[in-house]
Parts: C-alpha cells; sequence; structure tokens
C-alpha cells in the first residue's frame, strides 16, 4: 500500500490545546497526521483524523476515499483499461523470461 512521506507528530501542550481545539482539529483534518497532546512534556492524549468516509452506496470502508477527485485521465478509460492490459502482460512475460533463467539454476550448488 502507498504511504505518503512519514512525518513527525506534532506535540501541543493540553493547556494550548484547550485555547486551540478548534484550528488543531482543522489542522488535523487537513493534513491527515495527528497531533499529540502533552502535560508537563509528556504525552497523554493524541488527536487523530477521523478513518476515509464510508463509500456510497453502503459498500462499507472505501480505503481510496481520500484519494477522490485527485486525479484526471488525460485518454478515454477504454485506453486505460488497454494500457493497464499490456503492462500486465509485459509483467508476465518478464515474470516468465525471469522463470527461465533461475529453473536451470536450481539444484546447482554453486
Amino acid at each position: 500500500m502507498y504511504r505518503p512521506r512519514v512525518h513527525m507528530s506534532r506535540s501541543v501542550s493540553i493547556v494550548e490545546a484547550r485555547r486551540q481545539l478548534g484550528r488543531l482539529a482543522e489542522e488535523v483534518k487537513r493534513t491527515r497526521q495527528p497531533i499529540v497532546l502533552t502535560r508537563r512534556g509528556r504525552p497523554v492524549a493524541r488527536i487523530s483524523p477521523e478513518p476515509a468516509a464510508v463509500s456510497r452506496g453502503g459498500r462499507g470502508y472505501d480505503a481510496f476515499a481520500p484519494l477522490r477527485g485527485t486525479v484526471t485521465l488525460e485518454c478515454s478509460f477504454r485506453e486505460l483499461q488497454r494500457a493497464i492490459r499490456g503492462l500486465r502482460g509485459e509483467f508476465a512475460r518478464n515474470l516468465e523470461r525471469r522463470a527461465a533463467r533461475i529453473a536451470p539454476n536450481r539444484g546447482r550448488r554453486g
């Protein structure tokens, strides 16, 4: 699964968090990064983003929900499908070639 750059969690004292809870909540929503709440420099709680929204139609959790609307196709859907099929075929051929190179060497000790 693709994971964006790893970010260090931001720390905020509980006193500051009380004053700025709305702003902190918006920041967590926007950045999708948690904020650690501290008391005397020690972590005591965490404000975390809500999991991705449930997809339409009641199909359950949608892992791609945050990405919706972020990709634009520069071709038709059929052209995209053809390109994917071509890549799958190329990948399969490369795997077969690699397996053929490895297979004769099996059983031999170097």
